[in-house]
């Protein structure tokens, strides 16, 4: 009796299995039917100047080493040649959001491109000249527009926030020129930091569903048929990990890019970082939670506030923050002119400080290419870094202004304690062991055997490093 039941069950479980995989083939096949007529292929042209920066298809490429690059482009050793310009065509996906013919797409995909050609069903073969309507390099996003007299198929947009890990997605876009093509997975993470040209604050969604070069800008679906993502980016390193921008990032920015061609976000004027282990023994602090300030643009708001490098940020109107990128997200979001309010530790005391934001300008807060001299003093202790006085001359070729006194890094030895602490030649010593610094004579005395605690300006960015001695 026990075997017959048993036998049963096996048969009953069998046919449930099939009739769940039967279920799942007739879903997908009808997600490709309604999600694709509103996916179209994107074909660019663009004036390339040099073999680095992005990747082939819209996809980004591998930057070159910050300690080559430098040894290359400043100081003249093994120096490459500089390609000619010259013209080069690229692929990408895009999904209308309008039936009026607005699509989205990725930045990286239109970027510097002379001409942009979109294609609505892989059996036209006609394409539609697009137009900008309005870009964001930094969540790399863009909207392009075709004007035709028809109206368009759309898709719609879902909610990226109620995503779970493990749920059926499929990734739409024209991957090497294959125009239309989906593929299907899960989402296999949230939350994932992914290093890209611009260093966005956002997290990504991290799918297995197959993702190559050109289905940049594709969307990425649920199976209701909601885009939840933007594919924008590959892991170059491993197969089958691809990365999507949540589509709640994407629908923030839209109302701005369609109106005014850009997002305008708001600005504090610091430069914070997470708080880690390290962090927490060194400050005295009672948590890691919250975000250590590294440094103040002068006449930012921040500075007119008075709030001083190694101030911790806890709270913003009230409500505790987690880390530097809830920080940052906040502020941005945070209408231009408005007043926050911040609560800081400063020296182990809490502070409460109000700040008026203002709209950030990113032309106003770049920084000129870095030049710097090849030769400096070497630290002690084999800490394997020479550091220089900063000059007149060397402030001018950083964009630095021509009162500010410092020390800069000349050169790192390679696998030294700094090599293995992340700095880099370039990078202006602004602190050691939370003492400024204006001489190397200076720096040079307040350098320990053991630990040693640098807060460094890297690029016009404050930064902070911790090193350890072998």
């Amino acid at each position: 009796m026990k075997i017959f039941v048993c036998a049963l069950f096996l048969i009953f479980q069998s046919v449930s299995f099939a009739a769940g995989e039967e279920d799942l083939k007739t879903l997908f096949v009808e997600l490709g039917k309604k999600v694709n007529p509103a996916v179209v292929n994107i074909f660019t042209t663009q004036s390339m100047k040099n073999p680095y920066g992005y990747g082939g298809g819209g996809f980004r490429g591998m930057p070159m080493d910050p300690f080559q690059q430098f040894m290359e482009e400043f100081m003249g050793r093994g120096l490459m040649q500089q390609q000619p310009e010259r013209k080069a065509s690229s692929l990408g996906s895009g999904f209308i959001i309008e039936d009026s013919g607005l699509i989205v797409t990725n930045f990286h995909v239109i970027q510097n491109a002379s001409d942009i050609q979109v294609q609505l069903t892989e059996k036209s073969k006609k394409t539609y000249k697009a137009k900008v309507v309005g870009s964001d390099e930094r969540t790399d996003i863009a909207l392009i527009k075709i004007d035709l007299k028809q109206k368009l198929p759309t898709v719609a947009l879902g909610d990226s926030d109620k995503v779970e890990v493990g749920q059926w997605v499929a990734a739409f876009g024209n991957p090497f020129g294959h125009g239309h093509t989906m593929t299907k997975g899960i989402i296999s993470a949230k939350e994932r930091d992914v290093e890209t040209e611009n260093s966005p604050t956002f997290p990504f969604l991290q799918t297995d569903a197959s993702i190559n070069p050109g289905n940049s800008g594709g969307p990425l679906v649920n199976t209701k048929g909601e885009v939840i993502g933007v594919n924008a980016a590959i892991d170059g390193r491993a197969q089958g990990i691809g990365f999507a921008i949540p589509i709640n990032v994407v629908k923030k920015l839209i109302p701005d890019l369609k109106t005014k061609g850009r997002v305008t976000r708001s600005y504090l004027g610091v430069t914070i970082n997470n708080i880690n282990e390290k962090m927490v023994e060194e400050f005295g602090l009672k948590t890691d939670k919250g975000a250590l300030v590294l440094g103040v643009a002068q006449g930012s708001p921040a500075d007119k506030a008075g709030i001083e490098p190694y101030d911790v940020i806890v709270a913003i109107n009230g409500r505790e923050v987690e880390d530097a990128r809830e920080i940052t997200n906040k502020i941005t979001e945070t209408k231009s002119g408005e007043t926050i309010n911040l609560k800081i530790i400063r020296e182990a005391k809490p502070i409460d400080v109000k700040v008026r934001v203002v709209e950030r300008n990113d032309a106003a807060l770049a920084q000129s290419p870095q030049k710097i001299a090849p030769k400096g003093v070497a630290a002690p202790y084999g800490i394997g870094l020479e550091i220089l006085d900063l000059n007149a001359v060397l402030n001018q070729q950083l964009g630095l202004p021509p009162q500010i006194k410092g020390v800069i890094i000349t050169s790192i030895k390679p696998g030294s304690v700094a090599d293995e602490a992340g700095l880099s030649a370039g990078d202006i010593i602004l602190d050691v062991n939370k003492k400024p610094v204006r001489s190397a004579r200076e720096a040079l005395k307040l350098f320990k055997k053991s630990r040693n605690s640098l807060r460094i300006s890297r690029s016009g960015m404050e930064m902070f490093f911790f090193m350890d001695s072998k």
